[in-house]
């Protein structure tokens, strides 16, 4: 069985058992090709849903001198209108390529869209008591190991999950756009059709999820209406029930001791071990007889 051990830097070490996908295998060999200096390191896009008041504070300022230079409208954010100005800035995101920009410009394009993502983790939880808590390695950042990136296969799109379980790792998304999940989450109604983007391509890019469960058949009926409500095929393309929708992330594999975590007590205090903490070092293993760890990669610094 194919594993990878996370080492975090509060000491922490967390074992996921792979699922036997080719996703997964692929992915697998991808990781084992990454260096520390291929991830993007930043405080806004390692933990999302960690922070403290004063930490989302600090980063609604950075977000409003971003927007301002590149002159995006943004009003002051408040408790009943975070989550429109949100949405309404991120159509500013895509369009920005399009045209010539400045290196400057684009670092403040980069920080806006990092910015965006964080927040919208942040003030759900604060706001709207989501209990959603994910640690990222990000590598769509540096072209090398962006562009390590192939499709999906086919027949494999029905591991995507909507909702963000305790102890999942899975692929992260890689595309410049938004995908169906993240549009739901936002209730986003301001994206044009192509703005919308499925996931069918992945890199070593993922995430480990360290949320509360929500309600599988409530999320699905919610994300039924707003599907309809958003234009249905017409706007994504897929009929909702199509696995090519890709409603949620593709997993690739769960905590190899998952059942030590079976009380909320636990899953809290493994949220407190993290809350401040980055992921440090990872290795994999294929855990055949002859084989042993693969792969080491330390990513300290």
């Amino acid at each position: 069985m194919r594993r990878v051990q996370f080492t975090f830097s509060c000491g922490t070490q967390l074992t996921y058992e792979l699922n036997n996908t080719k996703t997964a295998t692929l992915w697998c060999e991808k990781l084992a090709k990454m260096h520390r200096r291929f991830l993007l390191r930043t405080d806004v896009n390692h933990r999302h849903g960690f922070a403290s008041e004063l930490e989302i504070q600090a980063a609604v300022a950075r977000l409003e001198k971003s927007a301002k230079f590149l002159g995006f409208p943004l009003e002051p954010l408040t408790r009943r209108n975070w989550q429109g100005e949100l949405n309404r800035l991120h159509v500013n995101f895509p369009e920005f390529f399009k045209s010539k920009f400045d290196r400057e410009s684009f670092q403040a394009a980069h920080e806006t869209n990092l910015l965006i993502h964080w927040l919208e983790y942040e003030l759900m939880n604060l706001l709207g008591k989501k209990d959603q808590y994910l640690f990222n390695l990000d590598f769509n950042h540096f072209p090398a190991a962006y562009n390590l990136k192939e499709n999906i296969p086919e027949g494999e799109f029905g591991n995507f999950e909507p909702a963000l379980q305790f102890g999942n790792l899975h692929l992260h998304y890689i595309n410049i756009g938004r995908h169906f999940l993240e549009m739901f989450d936002a209730n986003d109604m301001d994206s044009p059709p192509h703005h919308f983007k499925a996931q069918h391509e992945f890199n070593a890019t993922c995430g480990l999820v360290f949320s509360e469960a929500s309600d599988p058949m409530r999320l699905d009926l919610d994300m039924r209406a707003y599907y309809d409500r958003r234009g249905g095929k017409e706007f994504f393309g897929f009929e909702y029930e199509d696995p090519k929708l890709a409603k949620g992330f593709f997993k690739i594999g769960q905590l190899a001791d998952l059942t030590s975590y079976s009380s909320f007590e636990s899953r809290q205090a493994l949220r407190e071990q993290l809350r401040s903490s980055r992921i440090a070092a990872w290795r994999l293993w294929y855990g055949s007889s002859a084989g042993g760890w693969l792969a080491s990669r330390v990513c300290r610094g």
